[in-house]
Protein backbone atom coordinates (compact mmCIF):
# COMPACT_ATOMS: atom_id res chain seq x y z
CA UNK A 1 0.00 0.00 0.00
CA UNK A 2 1.08 3.23 -1.17
CA UNK A 3 2.58 5.53 2.03
CA UNK A 4 1.04 8.82 2.83
CA UNK A 5 1.29 12.04 0.68
CA UNK A 6 3.97 15.07 2.14
CA UNK A 7 4.00 18.54 0.72
CA UNK A 8 8.15 19.49 1.05
CA UNK A 9 9.16 22.31 2.40
CA UNK A 10 10.48 23.81 -0.66
CA UNK A 11 7.69 23.41 -2.75
CA UNK A 12 5.97 26.90 -3.70
CA UNK A 13 3.34 27.20 -0.52
CA UNK A 14 3.60 29.30 2.97
CA UNK A 15 3.35 26.86 5.86
CA UNK A 16 -0.52 27.48 6.26
CA UNK A 17 -1.08 26.07 2.89
CA UNK A 18 1.58 23.05 3.08
CA UNK A 19 -0.11 22.25 5.99
CA UNK A 20 -3.52 22.19 4.15
CA UNK A 21 -2.61 20.28 1.66
CA UNK A 22 -0.69 17.71 3.76
CA UNK A 23 -4.30 17.21 4.70
CA UNK A 24 -6.14 17.40 2.37
CA UNK A 25 -3.66 14.53 1.20
CA UNK A 26 -4.32 12.43 4.34
CA UNK A 27 -7.92 12.56 3.71
CA UNK A 28 -7.94 11.24 0.55
CA UNK A 29 -5.71 8.29 1.18
CA UNK A 30 -8.63 7.71 3.97
CA UNK A 31 -11.26 8.29 1.45
CA UNK A 32 -12.30 10.75 3.67
CA UNK A 33 -13.90 14.66 2.51
CA UNK A 34 -12.25 17.63 2.25
CA UNK A 35 -14.54 19.47 3.37
CA UNK A 36 -17.49 19.12 6.16
CA UNK A 37 -20.57 19.44 5.11
CA UNK A 38 -22.68 17.85 7.95
CA UNK A 39 -23.34 21.41 9.08
CA UNK A 40 -26.17 24.10 8.45
CA UNK A 41 -25.35 26.23 5.30
CA UNK A 42 -23.35 29.18 5.74
CA UNK A 43 -24.60 31.90 3.98
CA UNK A 44 -22.47 35.06 2.88
CA UNK A 45 -23.11 38.49 0.48
CA UNK A 46 -20.34 39.19 -1.25
CA UNK A 47 -20.82 43.15 -1.72
CA UNK A 48 -18.34 45.24 -4.30
CA UNK A 49 -17.62 48.35 -5.39
CA UNK A 50 -15.07 49.37 -7.75
CA UNK A 51 -13.74 51.71 -10.39
CA UNK A 52 -11.34 49.94 -12.71
CA UNK A 53 -12.37 46.40 -11.23
CA UNK A 54 -10.00 45.28 -8.44
CA UNK A 55 -12.17 45.16 -5.72
CA UNK A 56 -14.53 42.90 -8.51
CA UNK A 57 -11.54 40.83 -8.60
CA UNK A 58 -11.13 40.69 -5.32
CA UNK A 59 -15.09 39.66 -5.13
CA UNK A 60 -14.83 36.84 -7.45
CA UNK A 61 -11.94 35.14 -5.77
CA UNK A 62 -13.28 35.33 -2.64
CA UNK A 63 -16.43 33.56 -4.07
CA UNK A 64 -14.49 31.27 -5.44
CA UNK A 65 -12.70 30.45 -2.40
CA UNK A 66 -15.81 29.81 -0.75
CA UNK A 67 -16.89 27.75 -3.36
CA UNK A 68 -16.80 24.06 -0.92
CA UNK A 69 -17.82 22.97 2.30
CA UNK A 70 -21.22 24.12 3.44
CA UNK A 71 -20.68 27.99 2.28
CA UNK A 72 -23.87 29.24 0.50
CA UNK A 73 -22.26 32.07 -1.37
CA UNK A 74 -24.32 35.48 -3.61
CA UNK A 75 -21.85 38.04 -5.17
CA UNK A 76 -23.62 41.78 -5.68
CA UNK A 77 -22.21 44.90 -7.88
CA UNK A 78 -23.43 47.19 -5.34
CA UNK A 79 -25.45 49.22 -7.79
CA UNK A 80 -27.54 46.14 -7.95
CA UNK A 81 -27.64 45.50 -4.21
CA UNK A 82 -30.90 46.37 -2.61
CA UNK A 83 -29.76 47.90 0.41
CA UNK A 84 -33.40 47.57 2.31
CA UNK A 85 -31.92 43.44 2.36
CA UNK A 86 -29.23 44.14 4.43
CA UNK A 87 -30.75 43.60 7.76
CA UNK A 88 -31.70 40.40 6.64
CA UNK A 89 -28.23 39.17 5.84
CA UNK A 90 -26.29 36.45 8.05
CA UNK A 91 -22.72 37.42 7.17
CA UNK A 92 -21.14 40.24 4.79
CA UNK A 93 -18.38 40.48 2.93
CA UNK A 94 -17.80 44.25 1.25
CA UNK A 95 -14.72 44.91 -0.90
CA UNK A 96 -14.61 48.38 -2.10
CA UNK A 97 -11.89 51.02 -3.27
CA UNK A 98 -11.74 54.42 -3.00
CA UNK A 99 -10.53 56.96 -6.14
CA UNK A 100 -10.33 60.71 -6.10
CA UNK A 101 -10.77 62.68 -3.42
CA UNK A 102 -11.85 60.05 -0.93
CA UNK A 103 -15.11 59.27 -2.88
CA UNK A 104 -16.88 56.02 -3.25
CA UNK A 105 -16.18 54.17 -6.57
CA UNK A 106 -19.62 54.73 -8.88
CA UNK A 107 -21.35 51.78 -8.68
CA UNK A 108 -21.04 52.20 -4.39
CA UNK A 109 -22.25 55.69 -4.37
CA UNK A 110 -25.93 55.52 -4.08
CA UNK A 111 -25.17 52.26 -1.80
CA UNK A 112 -22.66 54.47 0.33
CA UNK A 113 -25.53 57.22 0.85
CA UNK A 114 -28.67 55.53 1.63
CA UNK A 115 -26.14 53.56 4.21
CA UNK A 116 -25.05 57.04 5.23
CA UNK A 117 -28.60 57.97 5.78
CA UNK A 118 -31.02 58.68 8.96
CA UNK A 119 -33.66 55.68 7.24
CA UNK A 120 -30.84 53.28 6.83
CA UNK A 121 -31.92 49.64 7.43
CA UNK A 122 -30.24 48.25 11.11
CA UNK A 123 -27.90 45.68 11.08
CA UNK A 124 -28.34 43.77 14.62
CA UNK A 125 -27.30 39.98 14.31
CA UNK A 126 -25.85 40.93 10.73
CA UNK A 127 -22.08 39.72 11.13
CA UNK A 128 -19.59 41.48 8.85
CA UNK A 129 -16.04 42.03 7.72
CA UNK A 130 -14.59 44.98 5.20
CA UNK A 131 -11.47 44.69 3.22
CA UNK A 132 -11.15 48.38 1.57
CA UNK A 133 -8.52 48.61 -1.30
CA UNK A 134 -6.51 52.78 -2.34
CA UNK A 135 -3.65 53.68 -2.63
CA UNK A 136 -1.15 55.82 0.11
CA UNK A 137 -0.22 58.30 -2.09
CA UNK A 138 -3.53 59.99 -2.01
CA UNK A 139 -4.65 61.54 1.55
CA UNK A 140 -7.69 59.88 1.97
CA UNK A 141 -6.77 56.46 2.11
CA UNK A 142 -9.32 53.33 1.82
CA UNK A 143 -12.34 56.37 2.93
CA UNK A 144 -14.67 54.47 1.42
CA UNK A 145 -14.33 51.45 2.97
CA UNK A 146 -13.59 52.45 6.50
CA UNK A 147 -16.68 55.13 5.67
CA UNK A 148 -18.77 52.15 5.36
CA UNK A 149 -16.93 49.86 8.13
CA UNK A 150 -17.50 52.44 10.68
CA UNK A 151 -21.42 52.39 9.58
CA UNK A 152 -22.01 49.25 9.81
CA UNK A 153 -21.09 48.71 13.10
CA UNK A 154 -22.97 51.91 13.94
CA UNK A 155 -25.96 50.11 12.82
CA UNK A 156 -25.61 47.25 14.77
CA UNK A 157 -23.81 45.15 12.59
CA UNK A 158 -20.67 42.64 14.60
CA UNK A 159 -18.02 42.89 13.09
CA UNK A 160 -16.10 39.37 12.70
CA UNK A 161 -13.08 40.24 11.44
CA UNK A 162 -11.43 43.75 11.40
CA UNK A 163 -10.76 46.00 8.13
CA UNK A 164 -8.23 45.34 6.03
CA UNK A 165 -6.65 48.29 4.13
CA UNK A 166 -5.10 47.61 1.29
CA UNK A 167 -2.51 49.78 -0.42
CA UNK A 168 -2.05 49.42 -4.84
CA UNK A 169 -0.55 45.85 -4.41
CA UNK A 170 -3.34 44.50 -2.77
CA UNK A 171 -2.61 40.40 -3.53
CA UNK A 172 -1.20 39.82 -0.11
CA UNK A 173 -3.53 41.78 2.08
CA UNK A 174 -6.38 40.10 0.61
CA UNK A 175 -5.31 36.68 0.94
CA UNK A 176 -4.16 37.21 4.72
CA UNK A 177 -8.10 38.80 5.09
CA UNK A 178 -9.26 35.84 2.84
CA UNK A 179 -7.99 33.49 5.13
CA UNK A 180 -9.32 34.85 8.25
CA UNK A 181 -12.35 35.15 6.47
CA UNK A 182 -12.58 31.75 6.23
CA UNK A 183 -10.97 30.59 9.38
CA UNK A 184 -13.75 32.08 11.24
CA UNK A 185 -16.86 31.32 9.19
CA UNK A 186 -15.77 27.90 8.76
CA UNK A 187 -15.66 26.86 12.21
CA UNK A 188 -13.83 24.21 11.11
CA UNK A 189 -15.28 23.74 7.67
CA UNK A 190 -12.50 23.87 4.24
CA UNK A 191 -12.84 25.71 1.44
CA UNK A 192 -12.34 23.76 -1.49
CA UNK A 193 -10.06 26.81 -3.44
CA UNK A 194 -8.40 27.92 0.24
CA UNK A 195 -4.90 26.50 -1.81
CA UNK A 196 -4.46 28.21 -5.26
CA UNK A 197 -1.43 25.80 -6.27
CA UNK A 198 0.37 28.22 -9.36
CA UNK A 199 0.20 26.45 -12.72
CA UNK A 200 3.47 25.19 -13.92
CA UNK A 201 4.15 27.86 -16.91
CA UNK A 202 2.09 30.88 -15.30
CA UNK A 203 1.29 32.77 -18.36
CA UNK A 204 2.06 36.68 -18.60
CA UNK A 205 0.12 39.20 -16.13
CA UNK A 206 0.63 41.01 -13.15
CA UNK A 207 2.35 38.72 -11.09
CA UNK A 208 4.43 38.06 -14.58
CA UNK A 209 4.66 40.76 -16.91
CA UNK A 210 5.39 40.38 -20.97
CA UNK A 211 8.54 42.33 -22.03
CA UNK A 212 7.06 44.31 -24.67
CA UNK A 213 9.10 45.32 -27.97
CA UNK A 214 8.24 49.32 -28.29
CA UNK A 215 7.19 49.19 -31.86
CA UNK A 216 6.64 53.60 -32.23
CA UNK A 217 7.19 56.18 -29.76
CA UNK A 218 7.18 59.83 -30.88
CA UNK A 219 5.64 63.40 -29.32
CA UNK A 220 1.70 63.83 -30.45
CA UNK A 221 2.33 67.59 -29.37
CA UNK A 222 3.89 70.12 -32.29
CA UNK A 223 6.96 72.34 -32.15
CA UNK A 224 6.45 75.20 -29.30
CA UNK A 225 4.57 73.24 -27.15
CA UNK A 226 4.72 73.62 -23.14
CA UNK A 227 4.36 70.27 -22.40
CA UNK A 228 4.85 66.10 -24.27
CA UNK A 229 2.35 63.62 -24.69
CA UNK A 230 3.95 60.95 -26.32
CA UNK A 231 1.99 58.39 -28.19
CA UNK A 232 4.09 54.30 -27.70
CA UNK A 233 3.19 51.21 -29.86
CA UNK A 234 3.80 48.09 -27.90
CA UNK A 235 3.75 44.73 -29.72
CA UNK A 236 1.72 41.82 -28.23
CA UNK A 237 3.34 39.33 -30.45
CA UNK A 238 3.68 35.93 -28.11
CA UNK A 239 2.46 36.90 -25.21
CA UNK A 240 -1.06 35.35 -24.84
CA UNK A 241 -2.20 38.99 -23.91
CA UNK A 242 -5.64 39.67 -24.91
CA UNK A 243 -7.19 43.57 -24.51
CA UNK A 244 -10.77 44.97 -24.74
CA UNK A 245 -11.44 48.76 -26.04
CA UNK A 246 -11.93 50.17 -22.47
CA UNK A 247 -9.45 48.52 -21.14
CA UNK A 248 -6.09 49.39 -19.67
CA UNK A 249 -2.20 48.66 -19.57
CA UNK A 250 -0.10 48.00 -16.83
CA UNK A 251 3.73 49.15 -17.13
CA UNK A 252 6.27 48.21 -14.96
CA UNK A 253 8.72 51.17 -14.80
CA UNK A 254 12.29 51.78 -13.78
CA UNK A 255 13.36 54.22 -11.75
CA UNK A 256 16.09 56.61 -13.11
CA UNK A 257 20.19 55.39 -12.71
CA UNK A 258 21.32 59.18 -11.74
CA UNK A 259 18.69 59.81 -9.07
CA UNK A 260 19.67 56.26 -7.56
CA UNK A 261 23.07 56.92 -8.26
CA UNK A 262 22.55 60.25 -5.91
CA UNK A 263 21.25 58.47 -3.51
CA UNK A 264 23.58 55.52 -3.38
CA UNK A 265 26.61 58.55 -3.20
CA UNK A 266 24.34 60.08 0.22
CA UNK A 267 23.48 57.06 2.30
CA UNK A 268 25.62 56.91 5.68
CA UNK A 269 26.52 52.50 4.78
CA UNK A 270 28.12 49.96 3.07
CA UNK A 271 25.66 50.35 -0.78
CA UNK A 272 27.45 47.57 -1.91
CA UNK A 273 26.06 44.72 -0.52
CA UNK A 274 23.01 43.11 -1.36
CA UNK A 275 19.28 43.41 0.14
CA UNK A 276 15.85 42.03 0.44
CA UNK A 277 13.60 42.48 -2.09
CA UNK A 278 9.84 42.63 -1.63
CA UNK A 279 8.37 39.77 -3.63
CA UNK A 280 11.42 37.55 -2.02
CA UNK A 281 15.36 37.09 -2.95
CA UNK A 282 17.90 39.41 -2.94
CA UNK A 283 20.02 42.07 -5.41
CA UNK A 284 22.74 44.40 -5.15
CA UNK A 285 21.01 47.61 -3.37
CA UNK A 286 21.35 49.80 -6.94
CA UNK A 287 19.69 46.97 -8.44
CA UNK A 288 16.43 47.13 -6.05
CA UNK A 289 16.50 50.65 -6.11
CA UNK A 290 16.05 50.89 -9.86
CA UNK A 291 13.72 48.10 -10.70
CA UNK A 292 12.15 47.44 -7.18
CA UNK A 293 11.42 49.64 -4.08
CA UNK A 294 9.94 53.30 -4.80
CA UNK A 295 12.17 56.05 -4.85
CA UNK A 296 9.77 58.81 -5.51
CA UNK A 297 6.49 59.00 -3.50
CA UNK A 298 6.27 60.05 0.15
CA UNK A 299 4.04 58.92 2.26
CA UNK A 300 3.01 59.01 6.55
CA UNK A 301 4.05 56.07 6.97
CA UNK A 302 7.80 56.64 5.54
CA UNK A 303 8.20 60.17 6.71
CA UNK A 304 7.38 58.63 10.45
CA UNK A 305 9.92 56.35 10.23
CA UNK A 306 12.82 58.64 8.71
CA UNK A 307 12.28 61.11 11.22
CA UNK A 308 12.67 58.54 14.35
CA UNK A 309 16.39 57.74 12.48
CA UNK A 310 16.90 61.21 11.29
CA UNK A 311 16.18 63.30 14.88
CA UNK A 312 15.00 66.04 12.69
CA UNK A 313 13.29 68.58 14.60
CA UNK A 314 11.43 69.91 11.37
CA UNK A 315 10.47 66.52 10.50
CA UNK A 316 9.32 65.63 13.99
CA UNK A 317 6.94 68.76 14.01
CA UNK A 318 5.47 67.54 10.88
CA UNK A 319 4.75 64.05 12.46
CA UNK A 320 3.58 65.41 15.37
CA UNK A 321 0.78 68.06 13.59
CA UNK A 322 -0.89 65.11 12.09
CA UNK A 323 -2.63 67.40 9.81
CA UNK A 324 -3.89 67.24 5.93
CA UNK A 325 -2.47 71.06 5.38
CA UNK A 326 0.94 70.28 6.85
CA UNK A 327 1.60 66.75 5.33
CA UNK A 328 -0.02 68.12 1.65
CA UNK A 329 2.69 70.78 1.73
CA UNK A 330 5.59 68.88 2.62
CA UNK A 331 4.95 65.80 0.14
CA UNK A 332 4.29 68.29 -2.14
CA UNK A 333 7.71 68.35 -4.61
CA UNK A 334 9.63 66.23 -2.66
CA UNK A 335 10.71 62.68 -3.19
CA UNK A 336 13.21 60.18 -1.14
CA UNK A 337 16.45 61.82 -2.23
CA UNK A 338 15.07 64.93 -0.28
CA UNK A 339 15.33 63.13 2.68
CA UNK A 340 18.15 61.67 2.19
CA UNK A 341 19.95 65.07 1.45
CA UNK A 342 18.21 67.53 3.69
CA UNK A 343 17.02 65.13 6.28
CA UNK A 344 19.71 62.86 6.83
CA UNK A 345 18.90 59.43 8.78
CA UNK A 346 21.35 56.83 10.82
CA UNK A 347 20.01 53.28 8.91
CA UNK A 348 22.55 50.30 10.00
CA UNK A 349 22.80 48.91 6.76
CA UNK A 350 20.70 48.48 3.20
CA UNK A 351 18.27 46.07 4.59
CA UNK A 352 17.27 48.63 7.36
CA UNK A 353 17.26 51.12 4.33
CA UNK A 354 14.55 49.18 2.21
CA UNK A 355 12.52 48.19 5.27
CA UNK A 356 10.79 51.74 5.24
CA UNK A 357 10.20 51.07 1.51
CA UNK A 358 7.36 50.68 -0.45
CA UNK A 359 7.48 48.07 -3.46
CA UNK A 360 7.75 50.23 -6.95
CA UNK A 361 4.38 49.82 -8.23
CA UNK A 362 2.92 49.70 -12.02
CA UNK A 363 1.39 51.92 -13.54
CA UNK A 364 -2.06 51.88 -15.25
CA UNK A 365 -2.66 53.91 -18.77
CA UNK A 366 -5.90 54.10 -20.78
CA UNK A 367 -5.12 51.74 -23.62
CA UNK A 368 -6.02 53.76 -27.02
CA UNK A 369 -6.07 50.99 -29.69
CA UNK A 370 -8.97 48.43 -30.45
CA UNK A 371 -6.96 45.42 -31.00
CA UNK A 372 -9.78 44.96 -34.01
CA UNK A 373 -7.56 47.48 -35.80
CA UNK A 374 -4.36 46.57 -34.37
CA UNK A 375 -3.99 43.00 -34.35
CA UNK A 376 -0.79 41.99 -31.69
CA UNK A 377 0.14 45.77 -30.75
CA UNK A 378 -1.35 47.62 -27.73
CA UNK A 379 -1.02 51.70 -27.89
CA UNK A 380 -1.00 54.30 -25.23
CA UNK A 381 -1.12 58.30 -25.11
CA UNK A 382 1.17 59.46 -22.25
CA UNK A 383 1.40 62.85 -21.13
CA UNK A 384 4.96 63.32 -19.96
CA UNK A 385 5.35 64.61 -16.86
CA UNK A 386 8.03 66.82 -15.84
CA UNK A 387 8.27 69.76 -13.48
CA UNK A 388 10.87 71.74 -11.22
CA UNK A 389 11.00 72.13 -7.20
CA UNK A 390 12.74 72.27 -4.31
CA UNK A 391 15.92 72.96 -6.60
CA UNK A 392 15.65 70.10 -8.30
CA UNK A 393 13.93 68.85 -12.09
CA UNK A 394 11.74 66.29 -11.36
CA UNK A 395 9.54 63.53 -13.62
CA UNK A 396 7.07 60.88 -13.24
CA UNK A 397 8.76 58.12 -13.19
CA UNK A 398 6.96 55.78 -15.73
CA UNK A 399 6.16 59.06 -17.86
CA UNK A 400 9.88 59.80 -18.09
CA UNK A 401 11.03 56.11 -18.32
CA UNK A 402 8.80 55.96 -22.16
CA UNK A 403 9.83 59.19 -22.94
CA UNK A 404 13.32 58.83 -22.20
CA UNK A 405 14.72 55.47 -21.27
CA UNK A 406 13.27 52.65 -22.67
CA UNK A 407 15.01 53.36 -25.93
CA UNK A 408 16.51 49.43 -26.31
CA UNK A 409 14.56 47.93 -23.81
CA UNK A 410 11.84 46.10 -23.74
CA UNK A 411 9.15 47.11 -20.73
CA UNK A 412 7.03 44.46 -19.18
CA UNK A 413 3.38 45.12 -19.42
CA UNK A 414 -0.06 43.33 -18.56
CA UNK A 415 -3.69 44.07 -19.78
CA UNK A 416 -6.09 45.47 -16.80
CA UNK A 417 -9.60 44.44 -17.55
CA UNK A 418 -11.89 47.15 -17.05
CA UNK A 419 -15.20 45.89 -17.70
CA UNK A 420 -17.34 48.53 -16.69
CA UNK A 421 -16.06 50.81 -19.16
CA UNK A 422 -16.85 49.46 -22.89
CA UNK A 423 -18.41 51.32 -25.70
CA UNK A 424 -21.66 50.04 -26.32
CA UNK A 425 -22.09 46.16 -27.25
CA UNK A 426 -25.42 47.62 -29.29
CA UNK A 427 -23.64 49.03 -32.10
CA UNK A 428 -26.62 51.08 -33.07
CA UNK A 429 -26.39 52.92 -29.80
CA UNK A 430 -25.59 56.55 -29.85
CA UNK A 431 -22.26 57.31 -28.14
CA UNK A 432 -21.02 60.66 -26.50
CA UNK A 433 -17.47 60.70 -25.44
CA UNK A 434 -15.66 63.34 -22.79
CA UNK A 435 -11.99 63.27 -22.91
CA UNK A 436 -9.90 66.12 -22.92
CA UNK A 437 -5.80 65.72 -23.04
CA UNK A 438 -4.80 62.12 -22.38
CA UNK A 439 -8.71 61.30 -21.83
CA UNK A 440 -8.59 61.26 -25.87
CA UNK A 441 -6.83 57.53 -25.03
CA UNK A 442 -9.79 55.27 -24.84
CA UNK A 443 -12.24 57.17 -27.43
CA UNK A 444 -9.39 56.37 -29.67
CA UNK A 445 -9.74 52.68 -28.99
CA UNK A 446 -13.88 53.41 -28.91
CA UNK A 447 -13.90 55.17 -32.59
CA UNK A 448 -11.72 52.14 -33.75
CA UNK A 449 -13.45 49.55 -32.58
CA UNK A 450 -16.91 51.21 -33.94
CA UNK A 451 -15.37 51.46 -37.07
CA UNK A 452 -13.72 47.90 -37.29
CA UNK A 453 -17.31 46.29 -36.43
CA UNK A 454 -19.62 48.82 -38.74
CA UNK A 455 -21.43 50.03 -35.87
CA UNK A 456 -23.85 52.44 -37.43
CA UNK A 457 -24.44 54.52 -34.11
CA UNK A 458 -23.77 58.50 -34.28
CA UNK A 459 -20.71 59.26 -32.12
CA UNK A 460 -19.81 62.89 -30.35
CA UNK A 461 -16.00 63.83 -28.82
CA UNK A 462 -15.72 66.48 -26.86
CA UNK A 463 -12.22 66.84 -26.59
CA UNK A 464 -9.86 69.71 -25.20
CA UNK A 465 -6.30 71.19 -24.75
CA UNK A 466 -4.34 74.29 -24.03
CA UNK A 467 -3.57 75.79 -27.39
CA UNK A 468 -4.88 74.36 -30.81
CA UNK A 469 -1.52 74.60 -32.82
CA UNK A 470 0.37 72.84 -30.72
CA UNK A 471 -2.07 70.26 -28.08
CA UNK A 472 -4.30 68.97 -30.93
CA UNK A 473 -3.87 65.58 -30.33
CA UNK A 474 -4.63 62.88 -33.29
CA UNK A 475 -5.27 66.08 -35.13
CA UNK A 476 -5.40 64.27 -38.50
CA UNK A 477 -6.41 60.46 -37.44
CA UNK A 478 -9.72 62.15 -36.17
CA UNK A 479 -10.48 64.35 -39.54
CA UNK A 480 -9.78 60.90 -41.46
CA UNK A 481 -12.56 59.71 -38.92
CA UNK A 482 -15.31 62.58 -39.71
CA UNK A 483 -14.74 61.92 -43.48
CA UNK A 484 -15.27 58.12 -43.45
CA UNK A 485 -18.74 58.93 -41.21
CA UNK A 486 -17.10 57.92 -38.19
CA UNK A 487 -17.03 60.49 -36.19
CA UNK A 488 -20.43 62.23 -36.33
CA UNK A 489 -19.50 65.41 -34.58
CA UNK A 490 -16.48 66.70 -32.78
CA UNK A 491 -16.67 69.58 -30.21
CA UNK A 492 -13.47 71.60 -30.05
CA UNK A 493 -12.09 73.32 -26.44
CA UNK A 494 -8.67 74.82 -26.29
CA UNK A 495 -8.97 76.75 -23.25
CA UNK A 496 -6.12 79.41 -23.91
CA UNK A 497 -6.93 80.48 -27.42
CA UNK A 498 -9.06 82.97 -26.39
CA UNK A 499 -9.37 85.60 -23.64
CA UNK A 500 -11.65 83.47 -21.52
CA UNK A 501 -10.42 79.84 -20.98
CA UNK A 502 -12.86 77.92 -22.41
CA UNK A 503 -13.39 74.19 -21.55
CA UNK A 504 -14.96 70.47 -22.01
CA UNK A 505 -17.84 71.58 -19.58
CA UNK A 506 -18.64 74.69 -21.14
CA UNK A 507 -19.05 73.29 -24.89
CA UNK A 508 -21.81 70.75 -23.21
CA UNK A 509 -23.91 73.35 -21.72
CA UNK A 510 -23.50 75.70 -25.11
CA UNK A 511 -24.67 72.65 -27.10
CA UNK A 512 -26.86 71.76 -24.21
CA UNK A 513 -29.91 71.05 -26.28
CA UNK A 514 -28.52 68.63 -28.85
CA UNK A 515 -26.84 66.50 -26.34
CA UNK A 516 -30.17 66.04 -24.09
CA UNK A 517 -31.51 65.01 -27.46
CA UNK A 518 -28.76 62.20 -27.93
CA UNK A 519 -29.16 61.10 -23.96
CA UNK A 520 -33.27 60.98 -24.62
CA UNK A 521 -32.06 58.70 -27.67
CA UNK A 522 -30.84 56.31 -25.50
CA UNK A 523 -27.00 57.57 -26.02
CA UNK A 524 -24.43 56.36 -23.92
CA UNK A 525 -21.77 58.50 -21.75
CA UNK A 526 -18.89 57.94 -21.22
CA UNK A 527 -16.18 60.28 -19.39
CA UNK A 528 -12.42 59.68 -19.23
CA UNK A 529 -9.67 62.08 -17.51
CA UNK A 530 -8.87 63.86 -14.29
CA UNK A 531 -11.03 63.03 -11.46
CA UNK A 532 -10.57 65.77 -9.01
CA UNK A 533 -11.55 68.57 -11.29
CA UNK A 534 -12.58 67.99 -14.99
CA UNK A 535 -14.49 64.87 -14.19
CA UNK A 536 -16.89 66.29 -11.15
CA UNK A 537 -17.15 69.39 -13.86
CA UNK A 538 -18.70 67.30 -16.13
CA UNK A 539 -20.63 65.96 -14.33
CA UNK A 540 -22.08 68.97 -12.85
CA UNK A 541 -22.77 70.33 -16.60
CA UNK A 542 -24.38 67.02 -17.50
CA UNK A 543 -26.81 67.67 -14.40
CA UNK A 544 -27.46 71.13 -15.65
CA UNK A 545 -27.86 70.25 -19.23
CA UNK A 546 -30.85 67.83 -17.98
CA UNK A 547 -32.24 70.28 -15.45
CA UNK A 548 -32.05 73.09 -18.70
CA UNK A 549 -33.14 71.28 -21.68
CA UNK A 550 -35.28 68.52 -20.24
CA UNK A 551 -37.51 70.67 -17.61
CA UNK A 552 -36.06 68.78 -14.68
CA UNK A 553 -35.72 69.72 -11.28
CA UNK A 554 -32.36 69.36 -9.37
CA UNK A 555 -33.93 66.36 -7.58
CA UNK A 556 -35.26 64.70 -10.79
CA UNK A 557 -32.33 65.84 -12.40
CA UNK A 558 -29.91 63.60 -9.73
CA UNK A 559 -32.42 60.41 -10.43
CA UNK A 560 -32.02 61.00 -14.44
CA UNK A 561 -28.13 60.88 -13.46
CA UNK A 562 -28.34 57.77 -11.59
CA UNK A 563 -30.95 55.83 -13.77
CA UNK A 564 -28.09 56.24 -16.76
CA UNK A 565 -25.48 54.76 -14.12
CA UNK A 566 -27.55 51.86 -13.30
CA UNK A 567 -28.69 50.93 -17.04
CA UNK A 568 -24.78 51.41 -17.52
CA UNK A 569 -25.56 54.18 -20.13
CA UNK A 570 -23.05 56.82 -17.95
CA UNK A 571 -19.34 55.44 -17.45
CA UNK A 572 -15.99 56.91 -16.06
CA UNK A 573 -12.29 55.71 -16.92
CA UNK A 574 -10.98 58.84 -14.05
CA UNK A 575 -7.67 58.66 -12.38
Amino acid sequence: MAGPLFVPENAPFSAEQRAWLNDFFAKQMAGGAVADDSGPTVPVTILWGSQTGNAESCAKRMGKALNGGRFETEIFDLSAYDISKLSEEKNVLLITSTYGDGEPPDNAADFVENLLAEDAPRMEGVKFSVLALGDTEYPDFCETGKVIDRRFGELGGERIYERVDCDVDYDEPFDVWKAGIIDVLGAGSAAAELVEIPAADEPYGKKKPFPAPVLNNYNLNGAGAFKATHHIEFSLEGSGLEYEAGDALGVVPVNPESVVDELLAALPFNTGREVPLPGGGEAPLKEALMHHYDIRSLNKNLVSAWQERSGSPYLRSVVEADDKAVWDDFFWGRELIDLVVDYPADFRDGEEFVGVLKKLQPRLYSISSSPKAHPGEVHLTVAIVTYDSHGRSRGGVCSTFLADRCEGVQPGVYVHVNKAFRPPSDGTVPLIMVGPGTGIAPFRAFLEERQATGATGQNWLFFGNPYRATDFLYEEELATMQEKGTLNKLSLAFSRDQKEKLYVQHLMLQEGAELWKWLEEGAHFCVCGDASRMAKDVDAALHQVIQDHGGKSEEEAIEYVKQLKKDKRYARDVY
